[in-house]
């Protein structure tokens, strides 16, 4: 019975130690909300990408056909040709076409690099989309902190955005410090009042007139088609951001590997073309990689190594196939894991017709008839303007910390509890168990047969007629007892006898 019971007791330990083990490997760390919550003056205000549904002006469009090096070519062929450039998901099956429009433009000499500049000098800009600026309640130009620059959808129009080069399409943007919030609601952010103008429109990849927007980090690749949401004209949207912050402690980062932890800290992973890592500009850079090995060339929207060429139109069917695959299964095939520290915002939409009685008495709408040059009439506005708010709801930002979950000495705490309430034990009755283990069965065993070892060496060779002298290694026989009888050895025996003790230097017999 007594052994079931101890029997039962180690199967209890065993399985639950290695539970707790298991606990410890696959668990290290764990993120929780962080109390008190960061104040805003902490935060960065968000980058904000702009993109008008409409791709390229009819008028400038018209007007760059004019060029000599286009005389071959039609409005429509051309017009085709930029739909395929905008929106690559018109590009999927669709090699015949593509490769029919590319051997058209090889036989004009007109390369991959001068399609994107006419896209590039068609596109709507900066100063026709933005026509009036309010940052943190005042009027200003805003032109310092929009740049020009491509992405997914086209060419865009970007806000406090990061510092971006391309030098074979020749884009750089001006380098400035980001900026900083001092407070929330929308007269501390950002306001955007935006023209469409869809009398102008000739390349659209949408069903609606108006834009498409994205607030996020500057250091993210500004994937619009995917993340950003719409904006319609002839209303007015307040898009309040919550800000939330993830940070990592210092012993997490020390102690538990990046596998375990799942997450890239500051300095671990460089990227080519981003200054600072995040999982999107991850993603990105390796769908150009995968561009480069499938297609052997990058689309414009992405940046790579000067020898790579510009796609040209055959190859947009196949950076198409690319771009979906990425889509689907983007961050398990380039192994991008987030930041440790990271931020995001999470944007509560809420839209409202414009502009409302009582708009054409307003400073703003002066302000705006004086730029456009319209007459008191707000019939322009509902068709073509839409007001942009993107500023922080609260005053504070949600902060995640990543810490330690399951450190040695919890695991070595589990496992004591473990030990104790299933066998009993202790740290004491460890050290008594050892104890008894090593001084009560080990040295005696260890003892006992040194001994053995000992009196298996000391044994006399000679006849047991013979005694050994422990001082000088003697051997005698006694004449003077009087029970003694007299002992007569021949040489050849006493050779035999001396050749049998190995280890005796010297025998002296006395012989009566």
């Amino acid at each position: 019975m007594w052994i079931f019971v101890c029997l039962c007791g180690i199967l209890f330990t065993s399985f639950f130690c290695w539970r707790i083990w298991l606990k410890y490997e696959n668990s290290p760390v764990f993120t929780s909300l962080d109390s008190p919550r960061s104040l805003l003056n902490d935060n960065p205000f968000p980058a904000v990408t702009i993109c008008s549904v409409n791709k390229v002006s009819e008028k400038r469009l018209r007007f760059a056909l004019s060029d000599p090096r286009y005389k071959n070519v039609s409005y429509s062929t051309i017009q085709r040709t930029l739909r395929y450039m905008t929106k690559l998901d018109r590009a999927i099956n669709k090699e015949q076409d593509l490769e029919l429009l590319n051997r058209f433009y090889k036989t004009e000499n007109i390369t991959a690099v001068d399609l994107f500049e006419l896209l590039k000098r068609t596109a709507p800009n900066c100063r026709d989309l933005v026509i009036d600026c309010i940052w943190q309640g005042v009027p200003d130009k805003c032109s310092d902190y929009l740049s020009f620059r491509p992405t997914d959808d086209g060419m865009c129009c970007t806000f406090n955005g990061a510092y971006y080069s391309d030098q074979l399409l020749g884009i750089q943007s001006r380098n400035y410090q980001p900026l900083q919030i001092n407070g929330n609601g929308h007269r501390m952010g950002l306001t955007l009042i935006l023209d469409a103008n869809v009398t102008d429109y000739s390349v659209t990849n949408g069903k609606f007139d108006g834009f498409k927007v994205l607030a996020d980090t500057d250091e993210n690749f500004p994937d619009i088609s995917d993340r950003g949401f719409v904006l319609g004209v002839g209303t007015e949207t307040f898009a309040g951001l919550k800000a939330i912050s993830s940070v990592i402690t210092n012993q997490a980062v020390s102690t538990v590997p990046q596998k375990k932890r799942h997450c890239v800290v500051d300095g671990e992973m460089k990227l080519n073309y981003f200054t600072r890592y995040s999982q999107s500009a991850c993603v990105a850079e390796c769908t150009a990689r995968q561009m480069q090995q499938r297609c052997s060339c990058r689309p414009y929207f992405f940046r790579a190594e000067a020898s790579v060429p510009l796609c040209d139109l055959g190859k947009y069917s196949c950076i198409s196939d690319v771009y979906e695959d990425m889509r689907r299964n983007g961050i398990n095939t380039c192994g991008c894991l987030p930041q440790c520290t990271d931020q995001w915002y999470e944007p509560e939409i809420s839209q409202a017709g414009f502009p409302g009685r009582g708009f054409n008495s307003s400073r703003t709408f002066t302000r705006l008839a004086e730029k456009l040059n319209l007459k008191p009439d707000i019939q322009y506005f509902k068709s073509n303007v839409a007001v942009l708010h993107v500023y922080y709801k609260e005053k504070t930002s949600f902060l995640y910390k990543t810490d330690i979950h399951y450190g040695i000495e919890d695991f070595i705490s589990a496992v004591g509890g473990i030990l104790s309430l299933g066998l009993g034990l202790s740290f004491v009755g460890v050290i008594e168990l050892l104890y008894y283990l090593f001084f009560r069965c080990y040295v005696p065993v260890l003892s006992a047969s040194q001994e053995r070892s000992n009196e298996n060496s000391m044994e006399d060779p000679l006849p047991l007629s013979y005694r050994s002298d422990k001082d000088n290694r003697s051997l005698t026989s006694s004449s003077n007892s009087p029970n003694s009888s007299t002992l007569n050895l021949s040489d050849s025996q006493l050779d035999e006898a001396i050749r049998k003790q190995e280890n005796v230097k010297m025998v002296e017999i006395s012989l009566d």
